[in-house]
């Protein structure tokens, strides 16, 4: 569950199991750019940063590659820590 808490963190989500409101979807071309959506590839992503940026996306988050790719090394962290082995799926940089 802590790597739960670190990846909420790390997203800026507030302590206590509250979500942040949804992202204006509108933001990104008002900015004059195009974001991806979560879960979609974008350059150098491996099978974890994919499956954190899915689910991210499913629980309604839109959150950049940058931020899939700290959510996926707090969880690679978290991992290592708790079984001391390192997860089985390579990171890509």
């Amino acid at each position: 569950m802590d790597f739960l808490k670190q990846a909420q963190g790390a997203l800026g989500g507030a302590a206590g199991g509250q979500a942040p409101p949804p992202a204006d979807p509108n933001a990104a071309a008002a900015a004059g750019g195009q974001a991806p959506a979560a879960g979609q590839a974008t350059g150098q992503q491996d099978a974890l940063d994919k499956g954190v940026g899915a689910v991210m996306g499913k629980m309604g988050y839109q959150a950049s590659a940058s931020t899939t790719e700290t959510v996926s090394d707090g969880v690679r962290s978290a991992f290592k820590s708790a079984t001391g082995r390192d997860i089985p799926i390579q990171d890509k940089q």
